[in-house]
């Protein structure tokens, strides 16, 4: 099953900052979750625990990639695209 990375973490994001109650920028690539979304460790957590789930991947099990080089949205799609291009 094909799944679309981009559309499955932007429809998580919009999830996650609305049970937050946190109101999103117009985002791009190289928006800052943290410092441009409102995102902390906890709504980052919950967001990577519900893309996880939904992809069926953790790229975090790959020793060489850290959660804390996570820090933009285009970093978020990279590294589920990466992994699922690792399984495939």
């Amino acid at each position: 099953m094909q799944h679309d990375v981009r559309q499955v973490i932007e429809k998580t994001l919009r999830l996650v900052a609305e049970e937050n109650l946190l109101s999103l920028p117009a985002y791009g690539d190289d928006t800052e979750l943290v410092d441009e979304m409102g995102f902390t460790s906890v709504t980052i957590a919950m967001l990577l625990f519900r893309v996880e789930m939904e992809l069926g991947v953790d790229p975090f099990l790959d020793e060489n990639v850290r959660i804390t080089d996570i820090r933009t949205v285009g970093d978020l799609c990279r590294v589920y695209s990466d992994c699922l291009a690792a399984q495939a």
